[in-house]
């Protein structure tokens, strides 16, 4: 394996969101998914290179390993601490506040009214890619246009999202 950051963001290109979705299907939420993916991908870049002689091996592998060691962490803990002992009157609701769920459901309504607001092509991409978890090469094939033409849509549709978001945001006194 060379070590270009060439060939390292190609590889992260191609590989992450199959990653993500494998282990998805194995049982973690999407956000530990990423974060398991996003330590593989640390691995992989503090092994010696010799040693690796599939990549894409050594990736999957590497985020089972991980994925694994999260969750009999997470396990060990959930054991370790037992709230059954605890008063009901000390444990914090977990429920967001009236304020912060009015609040979530505003940048929801912002952030739909922004997507909606992108250029067709922009907002096909987008959605492919954020919600459907299609690498840029599926959304390409799927769509007949290169990978690179995906990138462009998909770094405009981005700016256009977070300058439509940041002037909708109110400021703070």
């Amino acid at each position: 394996m060379t070590s270009t950051p060439t060939n390292l963001s190609a590889i992260y290109a191609d590989e992450q969101s199959r990653l993500r979705r494998h282990l998805v299907r194995r049982g973690l939420s999407a956000p530990a998914a990423a974060d398991v993916v996003q330590d593989a991908f640390l691995k992989l870049l503090r092994a010696p290179k010799d040693d690796i002689r599939d990549v894409r091996a050594y990736l999957r592998r590497a985020a089972e390993t991980i994925a694994i060691d999260a969750w009999r962490r997470q396990h060990r803990s959930e054991s370790v601490i037992d709230q059954s002992g605890y008063p009901q009157e000390l444990v914090a609701d977990p429920a967001p506040s009236p304020d912060a769920t009015m609040m979530a459901q505003e940048e929801q309504a912002a952030l739909r009214a922004a997507i909606e607001a992108l250029p067709p092509r922009c907002r096909e991409v987008l959605l492919l890619h954020r919600f459907d978890g299609l690498s840029y090469a599926e959304i390409g094939q799927r769509l007949g246009i290169s990978r690179n033409t995906v990138m462009v849509h998909l770094a405009n549709a981005m700016t256009a999202l977070r300058r439509r978001m940041r002037d909708s945001t109110p400021t703070a006194l």
